[in-house]
């Protein structure tokens, strides 16, 4: 009976750290906690977690030596949710976002990246600074393969035009506008991750080509955090393929009222 009694303290024990875990997680969504507080209770209960998991596996051995039932079946389960803190955020950002370079600003022109004008005086103290970081984090972005295919989007579409595409899709894609000029190509606006609610800013840049066609550039950023694990590359390409499918809407519908005017492709 004690047997029983103190391997079932390995679940309950598991159950306490994964609820603070959750709980952290939704205030933090919410903006009931702060991200720094919130990050350091996922970090103490997460190897709180896995400390007891690697516990429970011993005594997982143990209880199969002596033919104890219970002790196997508790102490497996408390393996088993000792390892959630690990698997769902490895599920969720996948595990090639944790290698990434520790920057949490992504754009298509590291060069001369879009500038934010509105953004800034939505920042608070304490969050990460609006500016770019320069040649440093320029480099690590470019020197990074997962960022390889971040580059600029061509259309053969006016500016004007352009950028009334790329506020239909910033809205489709549930951000919210901060900034809107069409006819100076310049949209800026403002996302929120979908598991932690985490802040991110984003600038899109239309300019005109010497072909009559325009060039997007893309900007995205991360509020808090020193790496925003792949989030900015991710929410950049999901808005430059939105973005060129509409283009490409676009152009068919001016064919057929006898207006040429079709998109190319992005550069291989």
């Amino acid at each position: 009976m004690i047997e029983k009694h103190w391997s079932r303290w390995l679940l309950w024990a598991q159950w306490v750290l994964l609820s603070a875990i959750v709980l952290a997680g939704l205030a933090l969504r919410f903006g009931l906690l702060h991200f720094s507080m919130a990050f350091k209770v996922f970090t103490y209960a997460g190897a709180a977690a896995l400390a007891i998991a690697l516990v429970s596996l011993l005594i997982f051995v143990w209880g199969a030596r002596s033919n104890s039932a219970v002790t196997r079946s508790n102490a497996l389960w408390a393996v088993l949710l000792g390892l959630l803190p690990v698997a769902i955020p490895l599920i969720t950002v996948g595990k090639d976002n944790f290698t990434v370079p520790r920057i949490h600003d992504i754009t298509t022109d590291t060069r001369n990246p879009p500038q934010y004008r509105v953004v800034p005086g939505l920042r608070k103290p304490g969050e990460n600074s609006a500016e770019y970081g320069g040649e440093e984090v320029a480099r690590l972005q470019r020197e990074a393969d997962v960022y390889g295919d971040i580059y600029p989007l061509h259309v053969h579409l006016p500016v004007e035009r352009t950028t009334e595409l790329a506020a239909e899709v910033a809205k489709e894609l549930g951000w919210e506008i901060v900034s809107y000029e069409p006819s100076n190509g310049h949209l800026e606006a403002v996302d929120r991750t979908l598991l932690l609610g985490f802040t991110d800013d984003i600038v899109v840049r239309v300019r005109a080509e010497s072909d009559g066609s325009s060039r997007v550039d893309v900007r995205s950023s991360s509020r808090v955090g020193v790496s925003d694990l792949g989030a900015n590359g991710k929410r950049i390409r999901e808005f430059l393929e939105e973005l060129r499918l509409h283009a490409v809407s676009a152009a068919n519908s001016a064919v057929s009222q006898g207006r040429k005017s079709v998109p190319s492709n992005p550069p291989g």
